[in-house]
């Protein structure tokens, strides 16, 4: 499955970046993120990530590797994990991308997910409509953060 999305972000790309660079601050953003491991800094990472999708609720340990970064512009992270109740298999790759836009910033996001196991039995509307609302609560608590709420 691919997701595309993005936000006009009221901050230039250098606060956005110094914002998306601050791994312990900008988890607080991601829905159902929680127990995040700095291992080696923009690097690896180990998080966990807690969700409820239709009928499942699950807790995916996920190991993070940052594949390439491009400073202030772009940055591809790979995560990897398995719930342990349902068994599903989760595999991401982001494409986060900042670009400027007048006196702010565009923040886009690539993603590619790979669901394997029960949950994959949900297709793709159910988890589309997650993913879109996690989206929307990222970028509320983005914003928020950045003072522009």
């Amino acid at each position: 499955m691919e997701f595309n999305m993005s936000m006009m972000v009221p901050a230039t790309p250098a606060e956005l970046w110094s914002t998306l660079l601050d791994v312990p601050r900008i988890s607080g953003c991601i829905p159902g993120c929680e127990k995040v491991e700095e291992i080696e800094r923009l690097a690896t990472y180990k998080a966990t990530v807690k969700q409820k999708i239709g009928p499942f609720k699950v807790e995916v340990p996920a190991d993070i590797i940052v594949e390439s970064l491009t400073e202030p512009s772009h940055v591809r992270t790979r995560a990897t994990g398995r719930d342990k109740f349902t068994g599903t298999r989760l595999a991401v790759v982001l494409d986060v991308t900042v670009t400027p836009e007048g006196s702010g910033s565009t923040f886009a996001v690539d993603a590619k997910v790979d669901v394997q196991g029960r949950l994959a039995t949900m297709g793709f509307g159910v988890i589309k409509r997650r993913v879109d609302q996690n989206f929307e609560e990222f970028e509320r608590r983005l914003k928020e953060m950045l003072g522009a709420a």
